[in-house]
C-alpha cells in the first residue's frame, strides 16, 4: 500500500476515535461569564502532560512552501514515518502564548530504515478568534535532533558522497493542533 493511503488511512483512525466520544459541541462549559475559549486554557493548563503519536510519509522532491500550499503536488517518498512524543507545559504567559518542552522519537521504515530521537521547546499561541468554536493552537519549535541513519538524501551517492554528514541535527517543527474547546486534551495535530 502506497505511504499516501497509510497517512490517510491512520488520519482517519484519529477522526474516527473522535467520533466514538460524546458530541460536546451543544454544552456549555462558559461559567461565572468566563468566555468558552477560557475554560479549555484552563482545562487544558489542569493537565500540563501530554502525549502524541503519529505517522506520515516522506515526500521524495519538491519545496517545502509548495508542499505544504498544495500537498498533493508532491510526489512522495519510500520513508513511512511512525513515532510519538511527550510533552510539559512550562508556562503560560501573556494570556495566549504557552511553552512547552518536547521529548520524542520516531522510526522511518523503507528506504532509511532508522530511528530519531529529539527535544524540543514549542512555544505555542492559541488566541484566534474562533477558539470559542475549534480550540486551535500553532506552535514551532527548536531543539537537538540524532538520526541513526541518514536519509538518502543527506548521505549523498556512492559517487558522490555528501560532504558534511552529521546524525545531529537541528529539529524543527510547525504544528496546528485543533480540539472542540469542552474537550482541549483531545486534539487532531498537524506537524
Amino acid at each position: 500500500m502506497p505511504p499516501l493511503y497509510r497517512a490517510l488511512r491512520h488520519a482517519l483512525m484519529v477522526l474516527a476515535m473522535f467520533s466514538l466520544a460524546p458530541s460536546a459541541l451543544g454544552q456549555s462549559l462558559a461559567p461565572n461569564g468566563i468566555s468558552i475559549a477560557d475554560r479549555a486554557r484552563e482545562l487544558a493548563d489542569a493537565r500540563p502532560w501530554a502525549g502524541m503519536i503519529f505517522a506520515g510519509s516522506s515526500v521524495a522532491d519538491g519545496k517545502l512552501r509548495d508542499i505544504v500550499v498544495a500537498p498533493w503536488t508532491g510526489s512522495w517518498g519510500d520513508d513511512t514515518l511512525l513515532g510519538g512524543a511527550g510533552s510539559y507545559r512550562l508556562a503560560r504567559f501573556w494570556r495566549f502564548f504557552m511553552l512547552d518542552a518536547e521529548l520524542g522519537g520516531a522510526y522511518r521504515f523503507g528506504d532509511t530504515e532508522g530511528g530519531e530521537f529529539w527535544a524540543a521547546a514549542y512555544l505555542r499561541y492559541d488566541g484566534f478568534p474562533w477558539t470559542n468554536y475549534v480550540n486551535t493552537t500553532f506552535g514551532l519549535s527548536m531543539g537537538p535532533n540524532y538520526v541513526t541513519r541518514l536519509p538518502q538524501v543527506e548521505r549523498g551517492t556512492d559517487a558522490l558522497p555528501e560532504k558534511n554528514q552529521s546524525h545531529f541535527l537541528n529539529f524543527f517543527s510547525p504544528e496546528l493542533t485543533f480540539a472542540l474547546p469542552s474537550w482541549p486534551d483531545r486534539e487532531i495535530a498537524i506537524r
